[in-house]
């Protein structure tokens, strides 16, 4: 329809509309936003002669189908970050991805590619599926330890904001991998963040045991570039043990202090990277087979370095309420997101010698290939578990058959009847699970001092 003949037919319907009742006009309104395409209120103020029609073709995009495919595969390639982010770090991705992957042809689409702002990228990516390793999901409830609680100082981690502290103001926390079943042993993760430098280690521990929790931390302490001075931990069973307490009195340096009870925003830095560093890289899989330990500490330590050096991250420095009560107004750090690593260096803290092994450790590494290397190491670790748990259940199946072969009942005495199901090994001898129903019903009888029917039946009142 041409632009004549949408003004003439806007016309038309314009006098109609005027004429019409509120059930004809809800029709025509529907008619001319199917005809031309148009949003509801834009009609109504044309029907109502409030505006004019025009067309508006718009701006037009600066760029092809080509500069979109190849945002999209740099993208890819470097985990789907945000695009404000992505943004920020993008000549340093693009010269890596050539360095590792391949070349970006042909040079005018690299040209636009590295002028496209984070809103045009938005665009861009609109639709199309971030590629994150895993997803997310939050730790569980933690255990007590009063005597050990009563010794340890009772505060929240956030008292001052983070931008106020120097660095090492830490967090610590764990992670459980059980894939939603808390049975028997599994791997846990060990987190560490700093908080004014948003600087964050992590490190796999097993079946989240004193002993091993301890060696973990220790592990953790090693890899910060600058000196730890506080640890806040929740109330959890792997923190207030006798063998952290031994560990933090030998150790007059660190503070050690503990989140009041369900309270999670008291450990906050610590509980956001638990979901943007841990669940991330791991999801919500089952990591039980034992022989995986050595290749999960290098996993972690990669990921660790690739948040560290090449993730940038916002720092919140003023948070106030809003006049009408609903909401805060933040303001974050100027001059953009930076990486962790970025604000180590900005900061201070270290001296000249650690500075320049600092800086060396960030040029040796190409952020590119450090991405592309943790998902292969990851999607063996994943084969690996399942390959494990494969075998595990075929035991479990064997031993299951062996015990219905030896039961009581496949050595009746001569002279029973045999029966087929018993000989087959058909019937499941295991006691049937009571159902949901009679189990809150017993339970509501016992805590009512009721008893069962057939409990009282020809007895006599006295």
């Amino acid at each position: 329809m041409s632009r004549k003949s949408k003004a003439e037919y806007i016309g038309e319907k314009r006098r109609a509309y005027a004429e019409a009742k509120p059930v004809r006009r809800k029709r025509i309104l529907d008619e001319v936003c199917d005809t031309l395409g148009l949003t509801r209120k834009y009609v109504i103020k044309l029907m109502t002669g409030n505006i004019r029609y025009r067309e508006r073709t718009g701006r037009g995009t600066s760029y092809g189908d080509e500069v979109r495919q190849m945002a999209a595969k740099v993208w890819e390639a470097v985990g789907c970050p945000c695009t404000t982010y992505f943004v920020l770090e993008l000549p340093r991705i693009v010269r890596e991805y050539e360095a590792c992957i391949a070349l970006l042809k042909p040079a005018s689409a690299k040209e636009a590619l590295l002028k496209l702002s984070a809103s045009t990228l938005d665009r861009a990516f609109k639709g199309l599926p971030r590629k994150k390793p895993f997803a997310v999901k939050c730790n569980r409830r933690s255990g007590l330890n009063r005597p050990l609680l009563d010794a340890i100082e009772c505060k929240s981690g956030e008292e001052v904001m983070a931008c106020d502290v120097p660095p090492g103001d830490t967090q610590i926390d764990t992670v459980a991998h059980c894939g939603g079943d808390m049975r028997e042993n599994f791997f846990w993760t060990l987190t560490q963040s700093d908080r004014p430098t948003q600087w964050t280690e992590i490190t796999p521990t097993w079946n989240r045991g004193m002993h091993s929790t301890v060696t973990a931390l220790q592990r953790l302490e090693r890899r910060f570039p600058f000196p730890v001075t506080s640890e806040h931990e929740d109330n959890g069973p792997e923190f207030i043990n006798y063998a952290m307490a031994e560990m933090q009195g030998r150790r007059k340096h660190i503070a050690v202090s503990r989140s009041r009870f369900r309270r999670k925003n008291d450990n906050a830095h610590v509980e956001q990277k638990n979901g943007s560093v841990v669940r991330e890289l791991f999801g919500e899989m089952r990591l039980d087979c034992k022989d995986l330990e050595d290749d999960l500490i290098r996993l972690e330590r990669d990921w660790s370095d690739y948040c560290n050096f090449f993730r940038p991250t916002k720092m919140i420095v003023a948070k106030t309420k809003r006049a009408d009560g609903k909401g805060f107004i933040r303001r974050y750090q100027e001059g953009g997101p930076r990486t962790p690593y970025q604000r180590v260096m900005e900061s201070g803290v270290l001296d000249e010698a650690a500075a320049a092994a600092l800086r060396a450790r960030y040029e040796s590494l190409n952020g590119v290939q450090l991405y592309q290397s943790i998902v292969r190491r990851l999607g063996r670790i994943v084969r690996r578990q399942e390959k494990w748990r494969a075998e595990m259940r075929q035991s479990g199946e064997s031993v299951q058959e062996a015990r219905l072969a030896a039961s009581a009942l496949r050595a009746a005495p001569s002279g029973t009847a045999d029966s087929p199901d018993l000989l087959d090994g058909i019937i499941d001898l295991r006691p049937k699970p009571i159902s949901r129903r009679k189990r809150k019903e017993k339970s509501v009888k016992y805590l009512t001092n009721q008893k069962l029917r057939r409990q009282t039946s020809g007895a006599l009142s006295i």
